[in-house]
């Protein structure tokens, strides 16, 4: 499973397009995580197999088969399986609030979108048939992921998710006495961290560059990591490496060795080593496997 994120982490997302800024996406997060990233489009996905978690600057949030959620623009996310269950595996449906808004600065955009999409307050929200809005977004949901088969249903899916949306208010109204500020400024500051990382992987990276970038102590940097993406800087820094030497396996004919200092490893021994530690294959099996 490929993501297209860029150098500041914001993810392409296939199938969205500026005619129809909208997407599904069946996804099977058994064996993959989604890294670190954030876009414009919102998502309003659900849960058909296991349980996902959700992982967010300000805190984790699990949803279990049956259930969804939804993600706010721009929130910075990472997913993947929820610990204790076999299996993970959702419905993603994914869309640029402009298909809603019709234009910018509309009646739309200002009435019913922007409440939500300026409120610092929602990044995640989990849905569940606990609430009579919760049942009808998931029903919602899942009458979205029929149309898919549809011939000329984007007239259908646009009026679906404007209805859906009208019902994702008065559920967030629901929830959102239960909820706190995120704090924004630690949101900004691990995004200029990692999309630091993501542009300078290739070269040496000391803890210090990163915390002089971003304005930070080091030991307020390594506090970051540890806190919100739960492993160390060095750690990040080798799965950007690898990430992009499995690019590089896929789609160049470029020697290991070469790929390994292209992606910046030091020798073709240390790559090998840890590309099999954290894919459990080594570059030519991965290659030769997933080519």
């Amino acid at each position: 499973m490929n993501f297209d994120i860029d150098t500041n982490q914001v993810e392409y997302i296939d199938g969205i397009t500026h005619e129809f800024p909208y997407t599904m996406h069946n996804r099977d997060l058994t064996h993959f995580t989604v890294p670190w990233h954030w876009h414009e489009e919102v998502e309003l996905d659900y849960v058909t197999e296991g349980a996902i978690t959700i992982d967010t600057v300000n805190g984790s949030y699990t949803v279990k088969k049956g259930n969804g959620y939804f993600i706010n623009t721009n929130v910075m996310d990472s997913k993947r399986k929820a610990d204790g269950y076999p299996r993970a595996v959702e419905c993603a449906h994914l869309f640029h609030p402009i298909l809603i808004a019709g234009h910018f600065h509309s009646v739309y955009e200002h009435k019913y979108l922007n409440p939500i999409l300026k409120n610092q307050q929602i990044e995640v929200l989990v849905i569940t048939r606990n609430t009579a809005t919760g049942k009808q977004i998931l029903q919602n949901l899942k009458e979205l992921t029929s149309l898919q088969s549809n011939v000329n249903s984007e007239i259908q899916i646009r009026n679906l998710l404007s209805d859906t949306w009208l019902q994702l208010i008065d559920e967030v109204k629901t929830q959102l006495h239960e909820k706190s500020f995120p704090k924004q400024y630690k949101q900004d500051i691990v995004r200029s961290m990692l999309s630091y990382i993501h542009q300078n992987y290739a070269s040496e990276i000391t803890l210090g560059m990163i915390a002089d970038f971003a304005g930070i102590s080091e030991r307020e940097c390594s506090r970051l990591f540890k806190d919100i993406l739960h492993k160390t800087p060095f750690d990040f820094i080798i799965e950007c490496r690898i990430e992009a030497a499995k690019n590089e396996l896929l789609h160049s004919l470029n020697s290991v060795t070469n790929i390994a200092l292209k992606t910046g490893f030091n020798n073709s021994s240390y790559f090998c080593k840890m590309f099999k530690e954290y894919t459990q294959q080594t570059p030519t099996e991965y290659r030769k496997c997933n080519k």
